[in-house]
């Protein structure tokens, strides 16, 4: 009897460690809108998999490109529900939550990544990201490089800020995106990223604008002949996790999180940098006319659009952000 009392025992406390096993667990479904293949993708599959790892399979990042779980602003309304726990998303869709985020999205702000990065590292960047975790719950892990933005079409090649003059250009939903359209004299055509490809074949926009490595490996070369090396727009993409999930995890836990997503973002970083610079001969071989505007023209057309969104940014935002050297 006492053996079998101690076997009761014992197969109690196996059951229930184990059910304190599948407490500390979680899954959490990480949705963006980018290809498979894209070295972003990829890169988040790979600290995935290095998190579960190092985690011991207490969080189990499930990673869903290529809007599988819905588009980009589907993505984050799911995080504020529940229904799925992180994002890899800008500036630019995080705005339509936390509207002073939309400043560092500002067309012709930014030199480059690093001094990008100077401006969220700032002490006004870094308002700006507490007040969005704060507000809605939406923690940036890291900020990685998403590529400086160039543009492409199928009707002429873009020489100066004429040539843009009647061009349906697909933008994300987010009204600075159709603001700096419109100041160029183009015709501004919000559609999902997944859309787009189809949408340029059959003629419902005439291009778009996005990274170098992004229109490769969309493969955008095949139905769009002009590429404009305009980099109007220096711009991140973070993974975002869900504050519940986040609290949910051990401190031990949330560290390695934090770890394999800032050496993973680094890696990254410098493949993006790298493919930036091989990508504009590669898609020259692939078929595409190359040209490079003055981006001085550019950049003074758009600059009068930026008074109209004080409201949304805060007034001083945009400028101290500016100031950032």
């Amino acid at each position: 009897m006492k053996i079998k009392a101690w076997m009761k025992t014992a197969a109690l406390g196996a059951a229930f460690a184990l059910l304190a096993q599948g407490a500390l667990a979680a899954e959490w479904r990480l949705g963006n809108i980018l290809p498979p293949d894209h070295p972003a993708n990829k890169a988040l599959e790979e600290a995935a998999a290095k998190i579960r790892e190092r985690t011991e399979g207490r969080i189990d990042i499930k990673v869903f490109p290529a809007g599988q779980i819905g588009a980009a602003k589907e993505i984050i309304t799911g995080m504020t529900v529940g229904t799925h726990q992180m994002a890899f998303d800008g500036a630019g869709v995080l705005s339509q939550w936390t509207s002073e985020l939309g400043a560092l999205e500002a067309p012709f702000l930014a030199k480059d990544f690093d001094h990008l990065k100077r401006m969220v590292a700032s002490k006004k960047g870094q308002e700006i990201i507490a007040k969005l975790r704060a507000d809605h719950g939406l923690r940036l892990l890291d900020v990685w490089y998403y590529g400086a933005r160039n543009m492409t079409n199928n009707v002429r090649p873009i020489n100066s800020v004429a040539d843009m003059n009647g061009l349906k250009m697909r933008v994300p939903e987010v009204k600075l995106s159709l603001e700096f359209m419109k100041a160029l004299g183009a015709r501004p055509t919000p559609m999902a990223f997944p859309e787009l490809y189809l949408g340029m074949q059959t003629g419902v926009v005439d291009g778009q604008e996005n990274p170098l490595p992004t229109i490769n490996s969309a493969k955008f070369y095949e139905v769009q002949k002009y590429l404009a090396l305009t980099s109007h727009l220096v711009q991140f993409v973070a993974p975002v996790v869900a504050e519940d999930a986040w609290q949910a995890a051990s401190e031990a836990d949330r560290a390695v999180v934090v770890d394999v997503l800032k050496n993973q973002g680094l890696e990254y970083d410098a493949q993006i940098a790298k493919l930036e610079a091989d990508l504009v001969g590669e898609l020259e071989k692939k078929g595409m006319q190359v040209t490079r505007p003055d981006r001085a023209e550019f950049a003074k057309a758009v600059a009068p659009i930026f008074g109209q969104f004080e409201d949304a940014w805060g007034k001083g935002t945009y400028e101290a952000l500016a100031a950032v050297e």
